[in-house]
């Protein structure tokens, strides 16, 4: 046990063993020592270092490697068993050196170099079960790296593990997957590490903050042009990743933390509009809002390329909000601003960005962007405070929330009735109403809905948020043509609206487009990654249909583990289950499925897609689970 003061941190646990040692050296003490020093010294310490692991302890036959990155732990991991499967090809199999890995994440006790805890002792008991040449992977590595590392990996379920008081849900990179997989490259060195500090931002900076980016994207290409000209598409796999971490409050007044995030939901929201930029949706890093992370970690974990951080300051009607932009793994400061002012001129602030941007070589980027801002109407102040107060609540919670939420709304309407985003707001709110059961009359708040979302689109042709909602409840009414056409809008203006990407997939899964379903779907999920989780649920059908029955099981099983009060995760993982032969397990998700919706009326089932060869293959399967 650990004595005198206790360090604690979060780290990325990585537990290797050989399998066999005992009997190696039984056969030969002296060549297997020699063999394994050899693996260190050419393969396993410098792939270490190259991830920028640690080694925190070495038995004979073990290591316990710890990292401050959980992409790069699973990277590291999956190269040094490419690695020795390559240097054991021709060797004997009886001779050969084959490791163990496991990996987890979690918190973890530091003391005199070494390190203890649950987060060890559960890397510990996965490397025992892993399979010689694979990698497992607790519940908690597998979520941080999921999306990021293109590596196929299987769902081995709950497991007991000795010691280990709950059951932990175990995924596994099998032996052949990491003897052929594509390594994932270590990550750029930089020149130092050191936390994000969380300094100023502004709601209002997302038009320099990208030209700034696209400055030094484009900064050591040759003789580029300084006129302005039209930009060409850039491939989605070479956009800038952006990811705007929770602006903080600094008033000293945890009642303003609204203000504060609001601020952010703008940053992200004005940024998302460039359609040369993948921005990282605000749920994703909310996580970051109480600790503050390193660049590494947060480029690894989102996988962004830059990180704006902020701050705000709010007194009475004046305020302070500044913002800085890095290159995240650089560890470069790209660009940073303050706005001194009062509320009511926070608007103004926009617009002087956008002229700075006029004369940078970005212009040709946001040209449009600029002149969009610069003749737009500002909402009044005490308007646009009440709008961040409702959105601060949400409107999808509960009944009596989504009431308080109007309330603000309607009240933000009173001030200021050309305020386009507020009817949007209520549009959303009339939404989840209707389809949460929390009205008796669902068509007529949906048709109320989507007089709001017009309302919203005719005063702000040019913003996403009407075209959205309006999509969403056509989508709802499927009345699919005008739900693709308003949909198609949205994330024409915003490409990283996850909200709009989700629905855009499940209208792309009901009018038969599947594989750009899942290309939407994953997208949406991939920006921000707690959708609601009807949405997951649609990505889960659409890998359904789409034949891709592991990865639909997959999705299926998260579902029914993060979201209890969705059984109807139970359908799609049955007949996936069904499809793959697994027909014990089929059965069990169609018990949990009769017991939770005991009167399930399964014709309705697939009723919506328009092709009837879909759905017939969604009862193909529940009827081969047994429904």
């Amino acid at each position: 046990m650990p004595t005198g003061p206790i360090e604690r941190h979060l780290a990325a646990i990585v537990a290797a063993d050989v399998v066999g040692y005992s009997r190696l050296m039984g056969v030969d003490e002296k060549g297997t020592l020699a063999t394994l020093k050899a693996h260190r010294t050419e393969l396993i310490d410098p792939l270490i270092a190259a991830y920028k692991g640690h080694i925190v302890k070495t038995t004979g036959d073990g290591l316990l490697l710890s990292f401050p990155s959980i992409v790069e732990a699973v990277s590291c991991a999956v190269a040094l068993q490419h690695g020795m499967a390559k240097r054991n090809q021709d060797i004997p199999a009886d001779r050969c050196i084959e490791f163990r890995i496991g990996v987890n994440i979690g918190d973890v006790i530091v003391e005199k170099g070494d390190v203890f805890g649950d987060g060890v002792n559960i890397a510990a008991r996965l490397e025992q079960i892993a399979p010689p040449g694979g990698i497992c992977l607790s519940e908690d590595a597998y979520r941080q790296v999921r999306g990021k590392l293109e590596i196929p990996v299987a769902d081995a379920g709950e497991q007991n593990l000795k010691n280990i008081s709950n059951p932990v849900r175990v995924y596994r990179i099998e032996p052949s997957v990491a003897a052929t997989v594509d390594v994932p490259p270590p990550p750029a060195e930089s020149r130092r590490r050191r936390p994000v500090r969380v300094v100023a931002g502004a709601a209002m900076v997302a038009v320099m903050l990208a030209a700034v980016v696209w400055i030094a994207v484009l900064r050591d290409r040759p003789e580029v042009s300084r006129t302005v000209e039209t930009s060409k598409p850039i491939a989605a796999n070479a956009m800038p990743i952006i990811a705007v971490l929770p602006f903080a409050n600094q008033t000293g007044d945890a009642s303003q933390d609204y203000f504060a995030d609001g601020v952010t939901e703008e940053v992200i929201n004005a940024l998302g509009r460039f359609n040369t930029l993948r921005v990282i949706g605000r749920n994703a890093v909310l996580r970051y809002k109480q600790k503050p992370p390193t660049q590494e970690e947060i480029a690894s974990e989102l996988g962004a390329t830059y990180l704006v951080a902020g701050s705000v300051r709010r007194s009475g009607k004046n305020v302070r909000i500044a913002a800085q932009l890095t290159e995240a793994r650089a560890d470069t400061l790209l660009w940073s601003d303050r706005y001194d002012g009062e509320i009511a001129e926070i608007f103004d602030f926009q617009d002087t960005i956008a002229r700075r941007i006029a004369g940078t070589l970005a212009a040709s980027i946001a040209q449009v962007e600029a002149r969009r801002s610069l003749s737009q109407l500002k909402p009044n102040s005490n308007a646009f405070d009440l709008v961040l107060r409702a959105r601060a609540l949400g409107h999808a919670s509960t009944r009596t929330v989504n009431r308080q939420f109007r309330e603000l709304i309607a009240e933000a309407i009173t001030l200021d009735p050309d305020y386009a985003m507020a009817h949007a707001l209520l549009a959303d709110a009339l939404y989840s109403m209707a389809v949460l059961g929390w009205t008796e009359f669902p068509d007529r708040e949906l048709s109320r809905g989507a007089d709001e979302a017009r309302k919203a689109i005719g005063m702000a042709p040019d913003e996403p948020d009407g075209y959205r909602v309006l999509g969403r409840i056509l989508l709802a009414r499927a009345e699919y043509d005008q739900a693709e056409n308003a949909l198609k809008r949205a994330i024409e203006i915003n490409p990283s609206d996850a909200n709009a990407l989700a629905a855009w997939g499940a209208v792309q899964s009901f009018t038969g487009a599947i594989a750009g379903a899942v290309d939407s779907l994953q997208l949406a999920l991939k920006l921000d990654p707690v959708l609601i989780p009807g949405h997951v649920f649609d990505l889960a059908v659409a890998y359904y249909l789409a034949r891709r029955h592991e990865d639909s099981l997959r999705i299926a099983e998260r579902g029914i583990a993060r979201y209890p009060d969705f059984p109807m995760f139970n359908a799609v993982a049955a007949a996936a289950a069904a499809q793959l032969g697994r027909k014990e397990q089929a059965a069990r998700y169609v018990e949990a499925l009769r017991r939770r919706l005991p009167f399930l009326d399964l014709d309705t089932l697939g009723s919506r897609f328009k092709d009837p060869a879909h759905r017939a293959y969604l009862r193909e399967g529940l009827k081969q689970a047994g429904i």
